[in-house]
């Protein structure tokens, strides 16, 4: 709930009103899906093999935190940049417009593949396949794709292959939006982020938990990209059932979002009109509204 009012701006919830009918709706579709599915309220993932769960957590790690998420901007920046020259190129070549779907469909679907084969993990949008690679299980583990191990065995066993199967995921991303295939950004982004994460892990394995560096990780690419800076902290916290995490996330979240402020990607996202004036911005006023509040503005200035 909290995702869908974030996720339609670009610095925060500004639809503010609407929070706690928002959120109410959304228990309510919790207990009901839940109920009918037969599936009990619980963390999906679990990143305790390593370090154990957290339950306390040192003040610093929550700076820590907050450079991690820089990271995380940096690579959701160096993904922006490809994803834009990706669309520039399916433009080029006419394959935007509706009447070209299936050749863009096939394009797009041809470099997804490609990455599947070289690096099976990258298959599917990465829900299930997240904790598989927090935790760096063989690749035999994937749940949705066979073989596992794709053309070449490909296995994530240390910080370069991690490394490498993050940068496959977001050519897969950008692909698979690029090609009007199914799949966008919300947990891609996750796993790319996660992947990433191991790869920081394995350089600090005894300084920062595993949970810290992964979900931390994982929330500085996808605010950076989705805005939602609220909303995927509480989802990287509770999907491997990690509260104490929250503090570093948030901090990760925050950082993420402040540094990537004029990052502008998806372009559905604008300012709320009706609030521009307050928050010093005037992006989406017009006509006699707009003059109305400069005019006050000059009088304020005069008294």
């Amino acid at each position: 709930s909290l995702f869908a009012l974030e996720v339609c701006s670009r610095f925060g919830v500004e639809y503010f009103e609407h929070l706690i009918e928002s959120i109410f709706c959304g228990e309510i579709c919790l207990v009901v899906f839940r109920s009918l599915s037969g599936l009990s309220i619980a963390p999906i993932w679990d990143m305790s093999s390593e370090n154990g769960r957290i339950y306390e957590i040192e003040p610093w790690i929550v700076f820590a935190g907050g450079l991690i998420g820089l990271v995380g901007a940096f690579m959701a920046y160096i993904f922006a940049t490809f994803h834009w020259f990706n669309m520039s190129i399916f433009a080029k070549l006419q394959l935007l417009d509706n009447s070209r779907a299936v050749q863009r469909a096939w394009l797009g679907g041809f470099f997804v593949i490609l990455m599947g084969v070289l690096f099976p993990q990258t298959m599917f949008w990465g829900e299930e396949e997240i904790d598989i690679i927090a935790n760096l299980r063989p690749a035999k583990e994937l749940p949705n794709i066979w073989p596992t191990t794709g053309y070449t065995g490909y296995e994530m066993d240390s910080a370069w292959s991690s490394f490498v199967v993050g940068m496959a995921k977001l050519v897969a991303i950008s692909f698979t939006v690029a090609g009007g295939l199914r799949g966008g950004y919300i947990f891609p982004l996750m796993f790319a982020g996660s992947a990433f994460g191991r790869t920081i892990f394995c350089f600090l394995p005894d300084v920062i938990p595993l949970q810290v560096c992964v979900l931390c990780m994982a929330a500085g690419i996808n605010v950076a990209i989705t805005r939602t800076s609220l909303a995927s902290t509480l989802i990287l916290a509770f999907l491997p059932g990690e509260p104490c995490a929250i503090p570093p996330i948030l901090m990760a979240s925050l950082c993420s979002l402040f540094a990537t402020a004029y990052l502008p990607f998806i372009k559905s996202q604008i300012t709320r009109s009706d609030i521009d004036h307050s928050l010093y911005h005037h992006e989406g006023m017009v006509g006699k509204d707009h003059e109305k509040l400069d005019s006050d503005d000059e009088e304020e200035d005069e008294h």
